[in-house]
Order: C-alpha cells, then sequence, then structure tokens
C-alpha cells in the first residue's frame, strides 16, 4: 500500500487533489491557459508526473475542477442566507443579497472567463447544473409567495441578480452594486396597489399653447 499523508486514503486523495487544483489556479492566474500542463502542475505541486492521472484524466478536467472550485460552500452560503429568514419576502432578498455577496467575496469573473474559453460543451452543461442548484433555492421561496405573477416575478428577479453580478465582475462597488439590488429587489415585491381613479376634469381642458382666460368685451 502507498505511503498516505492523511488519516485515511480517501483523505490523503482529497488533500492531493486540492493541492493539484490549488497548483493550476496559481498557474492559470499568473500565466494563463498554454501553460498549464501535466508538468507544470506536478512541479508546481511537488508530486510526481506520473500521479497525477490517479485524481483527474485529463488537463480539461483539472480545468474544471478549478472553475467550479468553490461552488458547494457558494451554495451552502446562499441556502444558510435563506434559511434564516421568516417570510418569502424575506427569503427572497435574502437570496439575492447573498448570491452577489458571494460573488463580490470570490473570483467568480475570472473563473466565467475561465469556463467560456476553456471548457468543453459537455462541461459548460455540468457547471450550468451547478448554477441551477442556486435557482432552485430561489424557485422554492418564490413558490411561497403570494404574487399575480411569480414565474415572471422570479424572471426579473434572477435577470437583476445575474446583471448585478456581471457589473461587480466589471469592477463596480460591491457594496454599492448589492445595495442597489436588494433596494430594487424590495420594490419589487411590494404588493401591488389598486390604482388610483383619476379625478373628473371639471370644465375644458386648456392645451399649453392656449390662454387661460378669454379677454371681456372691455378689453378688446
Amino acid at each position: 500500500m502507498p505511503k498516505i499523508d492523511a488519516a485515511t486514503v480517501s483523505e490523503h486523495r482529497t488533500r492531493r487533489l486540492e493541492l493539484l487544483v490549488s497548483a493550476a489556479e496559481e498557474i492559470l492566474a499568473e500565466d494563463g491557459l498554454d501553460a498549464l500542463t501535466a508538468g507544470a502542475v506536478a512541479r508546481r505541486a511537488g508530486l510526481a508526473r506520473n500521479s497525477l492521472y490517479r485524481y483527474f484524466a485529463s488537463i480539461d478536467d483539472l480545468v474544471e475542477l478549478v472553475v467550479t472550485r468553490g461552488f458547494p460552500q457558494w451554495v451552502e452560503a446562499v441556502e444558510t442566507a435563506v434559511a434564516a429568514q421568516s417570510t418569502p419576502q424575506g427569503r427572497i432578498t435574502a437570496y439575492v443579497e447573498s448570491s452577489l455577496r458571494q460573488a463580490a467575496e470570490s473570483t467568480h469573473g475570472w473563473r466565467s472567463s475561465l469556463s467560456r474559453a476553456s471548457l468543453s460543451d459537455t462541461a459548460r452543461r455540468r457547471v450550468l447544473d451547478m448554477h441551477l442548484q442556486l435557482q432552485a433555492i430561489a424557485h422554492e421561496a418564490f413558490a411561497e409567495i403570494d404574487a399575480e405573477h411569480p414565474e415572471l416575478l422570479l424572471t426579473v428577479v434572477q435577470s437583476l441578480v445575474d446583471a448585478c453580478t456581471r457589473r461587480i465582475d466589471a469592477g463596480d462597488e460591491p457594496d454599492v452594486v448589492i445595495s442597489y439590488a436588494v433596494a430594487a429587489t424590495e420594490r419589487l415585491l411590494e404588493p401591488a396597489t389598486d390604482a388610483v381613479s383619476p379625478r373628473p376634469r371639471i370644465g375644458k381642458t386648456v392645451r399649453p399653447d392656449e390662454p387661460t382666460s378669454m379677454p371681456n368685451d372691455k378689453e378688446m
């Protein structure tokens, strides 16, 4: 049995894989995709080159692991924030705020760019499935809300989250973006009020280019 540096084989493999993903992420961030080779990762991680493929099938698989790194913690953070609220409105607002907070505290923009440029179609679909886990949290909250068009409202709120995530990725101040998104969500969730009927008009409607009164006989 090979020597391991953890209490169990499973823990040993987890540590080694994390070490390799960290090494790959550093290479990608510093030198780009072209520099990511099995030899470079092995040297950075301090492991034998021939041991790498015990942990992933190809370099493409390793890139996918870099792109999705931290996603389970992201989902857990959003779930925790949403579960802490006692009302559907509060849960929806928490979903918006915590999703954007996670985007601000991670390298989301860089990983998204890497995903678009480097992943296969199959890997992109797996990444999309992960994002759908987040949206499922929002779906649960919207299922409880009393709104005339909950699915339409969900689409609008999710579009707001996506747009604000892109603004954070582009370098906008996260706190400003998050505050704006939360305020916008709260306005969207306000119960609709009956439209107030306009007061009946008395007399003739005056156009802007008309005089407000007609001259009398003495003035003519």
